[in-house]
């Protein structure tokens, strides 16, 4: 009997030891962590209007951070992400009139067609060029930057009043009062993450799906067993441009503007969330909606200076450590996997 309790025992411990040794794992404890501390800090945390507000300003890394993450997991990385999403804020404001509706649906239409074209250039210099990832979206992003200034070269343009309903269905005329009254408790940014989530579901059922990760954990050997890999990597590249469109609608709906240079800072904190939420930079390893925990990470970090009252001296510094600390726990569980 004694026996039995100790294997028991001895085995708990191992499947413990296993599951803390998953860079996931460190990542949702840091989450967790942060939360307590911003739900302490914050007072009206839980209140409706402040979880909305939450949601709201999350969103945009939200999804860029997904899409940058399934670049990560087929083996590329994209520095255009937060220049492609300023493009599309440019490209809507400048279809779009303000008094005629229906140039909305013009403007979608348009957009989701840029976006699905950015997708495919740097899909094809990754996968089919064979140019190194960092090297072609380093190169677009200038381009995507330059297109925008073209259309846009001050912060401005026009949109239909029935675009806000991407960011809140309350105050749209027309509106069902079904939708009025969802738009209450569920904001439409938690409507487009749920999409994007939904996407990647669905595609991550498909071979698409299973390609994408055998091309990030190896080429070669992937290529020599029959699999497109090219055509699988400009994949990855067009549904993170969806994603980075969801996001350019969800900021027109809210800001009614575009802006050339608005997405820029968002590029680096999307890789950041990826790094954040365990999912390996090399490529092939980690759950995509694991980067929806790094940007949450990320989000909370923010708020933690905020309401500390930390100095703006000091705030960088803070911030610094805090997103170190949140990529060593990944780092280090993936380094001890590794070397086991």
């Amino acid at each position: 009997m004694d026996a039995a309790r100790k294997s028991i025992v001895v085995l708990s411990f191992e499947v413990l030891k296993r599951a803390l040794l998953q860079p996931e794992t460190s990542s949702l404890l840091m989450f967790f962590v942060l939360f307590g501390i911003t739900a302490i800090l914050q007072k009206n945390f839980f209140e409706a209007k402040s979880i909305v507000r939450t949601i709201n300003s999350f969103a945009p890394l939200i999804l860029l951070a997904m899409g940058q993450a399934i670049v990560v997991v087929s083996g590329g990385i994209d520095l255009s992400s937060g220049a492609a999403l300023s493009l599309l804020t440019c490209v809507l404001t400048t279809v779009m009139r303000r008094d005629d509706p229906v140039t909305g649906v013009y403007a979608l239409i348009i957009a989701f067609l840029v976006a699905l074209g950015t997708g495919v250039v740097n899909g094809l210099g990754i996968g089919y060029l064979r140019i190194p990832p960092v090297i072609v979206t380093f190169a677009t992003s200038y381009a995507w930057l330059g297109i925008a200034l073209f259309l846009r070269p001050t912060p401005g343009g026009e949109s239909v009043p029935w675009f806000r309903v991407f960011y809140n269905m309350r105050v749209v005329e027309g509106v069902p009062e079904v939708l009025k009254s969802l738009g209450n408790y569920v904001p439409p940014a938690l409507l487009l993450i749920v999409g994007a989530c939904v996407l990647w579901y669905v595609v991550s059922r498909t071979r698409t799906g299973r390609y994408i990760y055998a091309v990030g954990s190896n080429i070669e050997s992937t290529y020599v067993s029959g699999i497109n890999t090219g055509k699988t990597q400009m994949l990855a590249c067009m549904l993170n441009a969806i994603l980075i469109f969801l996001a350019a609608l969800f900021f027109v709906g809210q800001n009614q503007t575009g802006d050339a240079r608005m997405g820029g800072p968002l590029t680096l904190r999307s890789i950041a969330a990826v790094v954040v939420g365990g999912i390996a930079l090399s490529g092939g390893r980690g759950s995509v909606y694991l980067a929806i925990v790094g940007a949450l990470i990320l989000g909370f970090v923010g708020r933690i200076i905020f309401f500390a009252n930390v100095p703006n001296a000091y705030q960088t510094l803070v911030s610094g450590i805090i997103v170190i600390a949140a990529i060593a726990g990944p780092a280090y569980a993936t380094l001890r996997r590794e070397l086991r």
